[in-house]
């Protein structure tokens, strides 16, 4: 056990020498460091920070059923063509006659990578905010995730990293003599995707369901695609492997070059990621970034003023006198619509295949949404000051946003920024629901899940789950802060994404055989 304790503490640098893949982009190639962050301060002195409000992506994860089959694709047909005599290598491609090949899982599991990545970030931020994370208990933690198994291994991992090596299980191996401290098996909410208005919000609105049925978010990227600058890349690639590549051939390479940034030995140095030159990554990244745009930011207003309850949350836990930490482990889809309701990383004008200046946009899915991707809310108290100031942290950049005042937002900041860009955050208007069509058709159960994680280098091992089941409840939009964690069932409904995903099979039990 102590030498894997030893592999997640060995200090890892970040690097700029990983490449930009939009939202498949490893978070050290992007990040900050919470470290270096100045703490809030006015003319009487330095501000106290007492709160941390925290939403992540989870982190680096198998590419799923669908990418991973054209990866695979791509490999049998390039090395029969190889092996048949059919292509020649080119000089820069001789290593893939002696490259051993990789394994690329179906599964949507975190790798190694994605649990380092939240386990790290805990650390950082248990130095940097040391006095706003109490020894674990449930009553200390508020901790949500959402029905996907790499959001709960995020949050395990996350809490591994923040109080690792305490609690009764790591404190003692006498049963009679047990330390009831630190680290304990964490109790986590999840609710049913079409129920959970916090982090699930594109289940729950039938208008943003409507607008993603009708592809409109692809058509941008999809006349980027046909631009000559685009076709130019495949012509690139055509060069490097020797043979004419199609444009899947071209998106399963830049696929495996995101494969091996994931990897603890390819990272930087992705032979894959070779095939390109800069300006043909740039290319991608765009194009990729075009997608993600319209389907998560400004072009349709709906996709941000639905993350409204969620910024609704954390004003309420700002007010609130309540100082335990909020964590809530998520996807890209929950934390790009919340930072754009914020106005954040705006380019004043929406961005299309046709703009010239393409390459200095302020919106970079890989800044913004890499793998493990975040903000941060940390309330402070400063000398003299009557109201709280709130920091802004984004992916452990402080950043300012642009409705609230110099020096940190307040939380009539926030409360201006719901009625001024989410319609006061009627939630039924703007999604068009009747509130008797939400009332009849959301209605559940609740269960808490206590999951015990064991890190290995290439697992996450789950000890057990013991599931309570509770009473239904409507939504949970109104209801007030508690310590006492009220999670809903796990529900096995596909999530908008790149591909199809198969249903996640939890090991549960619940109590009489309700499920």
């Amino acid at each position: 056990m102590k030498l894997l304790i030893f592999f997640f503490l060995i200090p890892k640098s970040y690097t700029s020498s990983i490449p930009e893949l939009s939202s498949k982009t490893v978070y050290d190639a992007v990040r900050g460091d919470v470290r270096d962050v100045q703490t809030l301060s006015n003319n009487n002195g330095q501000c106290k920070p007492e709160r941390l409000y925290f939403l992540l992506r989870h982190g680096s994860r198998n590419f799923g059923n669908t990418i991973t089959t054209r990866i695979n694709l791509f490999l049998k047909k390039f090395t029969e063509l190889v092996n048949s005599g059919i292509v020649t290598l080119n000089p820069e491609m001789e290593w893939y006659k002696t490259w051993e090949g990789g394994v690329y899982y179906k599964d949507y599991e975190l790798v190694v990578e994605g649990m380092y990545e939240h386990f790290s970030i805990a650390s950082r931020y248990k130095e940097k905010f040391s006095s706003i994370f109490p020894n674990y208990s449930v009553y200390n933690y508020s901790l949500q995730a959402t029905t996907k198994m790499r959001t709960i291994q995020s949050a395990l991992s996350f809490m591994d990293g923040l109080l690792h090596g305490t609690g009764p299980l790591e404190s003692s191996t006498d049963r009679l003599n047990i330390v009831m401290e630190g680290y304990m098996p964490p109790g986590i909410v999840i609710e049913k995707n079409d129920e959970d208005r916090l982090l699930r919000f594109v289940d729950c609105c039938p208008k943003y369901e409507n607008y993603i049925n009708t592809l409109k978010w692809k058509e941008e990227a999809n006349l980027f695609d046909d631009l000559p600058v685009y076709q130019a890349v495949v012509q690139s690639v055509s060069s490097v492997l020797n043979y004419k590549a199609s444009l899947n051939d071209s998106k399963a390479l830049y696929y495996l070059c995101a494969a091996e940034n994931m990897s603890p030995t390819q990272a930087g140095h992705s032979q894959f990621c070779n095939v390109f030159n800069k300006e043909s990554l740039d290319v991608l990244d765009f194009s990729k970034d075009l997608e993600k745009y319209y389907k998560y930011s400004y072009p349709y207003p709906t996709t941000y003023k639905m993350s409204c309850l969620l910024l609704n949350d954390i004003i309420a836990k700002m007010e609130g006198d309540n100082t335990n930490p909020v964590l809530k482990f998520a996807h890209e889809e929950t934390v790009m619509p919340l930072l754009t309701l914020l106005g954040l990383f705006d380019d004043g004008e929406i961005l299309t295949h046709k703009m010239k200046n393409w390459k200095n946009r302020k919106m970079k899915v890989s800044r913004i949404t890499p793998f493990a991707g975040n903000v941060a809310f940390v309330r402070h108290t400063c000398p003299g000051d009557k109201d709280s100031r709130i920091q802004v942290i984004v992916n452990e950049k402080e950043v300012q946003v642009p409705l609230c005042s110099e020096g940190g937002c307040t939380v009539s900041d926030l409360k201006n920024i719901i009625n001024s860009r989410a319609e006061g955050c009627n939630y039924n208007l703007i999604c068009n629901i009747s509130p008797e069509e939400w009332s009849d058709k959301h209605s559940g159960q609740q269960i808490i899940i206590a999951v015990l994680l064991t890190i290995s280098l290439c697992e996450a091992t789950y000890i057990f789950f013991h599931c309570i089941k509770r009473c239904p409840l409507n939504s949970r939009d109104d209801q007030p802060e508690s310590s006492d964690q009220q999670p809903l069932i796990e529900d096995n409904d596909n999530e908008y994404a790149e591909n199809s995903e198969p249903e996640n099979t939890l090991v549960t039990t619940v109590l009489d055989g309700d499920e």
